[in-house]
């Protein structure tokens, strides 16, 4: 068990009914955008330590939509090389919105996303991240953050957070989970040899689970945000099915022993142009006897 008020107990047939998310949870305002703000790149090149930052963005919609990012930059004296990615899916597919490969002067901020060609950053009071805007190839796409519900800190001390969060697109927004990892590493120090494999569900109501699992050892944690309230576990198992090793849709099984909750994750095969490293996933989740469905993303979570 990962942290005090974890439920040690069944959770009650009733799972579905006690929590309902609605789109007015996401609907406060950005600040500024980066594309027109002054600190977007600052006054002057700074000089900062060579690194390397790595951000993840993975959205579970309501709806069963999805949305993978993941943006990368390396610093150095001279520049700031980057190189970002973002997707978003529905039962028809995966569509790209970015894909941006270019360098800029090295900001003083170095672990900020900052805007590029059809990609827009948006920003809070404290200047983090509160939404992404793309120029998507079916119209705009817009990704807004909202309440966080949980944060904790990642494999590099950094910052890492579930929360609410809407996803519009074609004019028609959708609320969902998002999970949001920072992590970063000094070029001085060598690149971490395995990541680890995130999987972020949600139901019709908005309740949602999350499992990061290693790759090198396979430990997994498990945090759900059940009933209104978040908890977390470390003693749980999460293996593939070996029974369908190397299928084109494969499946993982789970346990949480101390929660009595235990479910079989499959992915969800969507067309793309090109390929995308996640999946769509889909959930049974079985509490109290009883089975309750959740949809959402899966993807591999690299180290700087």
């Amino acid at each position: 068990m990962i942290r005090e008020g974890v439920a040690t107990r069944p959770l009650p047939g009733a799972l579905l009914g006690l929590l309902s998310l609605t789109l007015a949870c996401v609907e406060a305002p950005p600040e500024a955008s980066l594309r027109t703000s002054p600190d977007s790149l600052d006054a002057e090149q700074a000089d900062v330590a060579p690194a390397r930052y790595l951000t993840h963005f993975l959205f579970a919609g309501l709806d069963g939509s999805a949305f993978y990012g993941t943006f990368a930059q390396q610093t150095s004296a001279q520049s700031l090389v980057r190189e970002y990615d973002a997707w978003r899916a529905d039962d028809s597919g995966w569509r790209e919105l970015a894909s941006i490969r270019d360098s800029l002067p090295t900001p003083r901020a170095a672990w900020r996303i900052l805007p590029g060609p059809g990609l827009d950053v948006r920003v809070g009071g404290v200047r983090e991240v509160v939404g992404l805007g793309f120029e998507g190839p079916d119209g705009p796409v817009e990704l807004s953050a909202g309440e966080e519900v949980a944060v904790w800190t990642g494999p590099t001390g950094q910052r890492e957070s579930v929360g609410l969060a809407a996803l519009e697109a074609g004019g028609t927004p959708v609320g969902g989970l998002l999970f949001f990892r920072r992590s970063a590493r000094a070029l001085q120090f060598p690149a971490a040899a395995t990541g680890s494999r995130g999987y972020l569900l949600a139901d019709s109501l908005g309740n949602g689970l999350l499992f990061e699992v290693e790759e090198d050892t396979g430990a997994a944690v498990a945090r759900a945000w059940l009933h209104g309230s978040v908890d977390a576990w470390d003693d749980i198992v999460f293996v593939a099915d070996s029974t369908v090793s190397g299928a084109v849709a494969p499946r993982w099984r789970f346990e949480i022993p101390l929660a009595a909750l235990s479910g079989t994750i499959r992915a969800i095969a969507s067309p793309a142009a090109r390929p995308v490293p996640a999946f769509r996933i889909e959930c049974d989740l079985v509490a109290d006897g009883d089975t309750f469905r959740f949809t959402g993303v899966a993807a591999r979570l690299e180290l700087p």
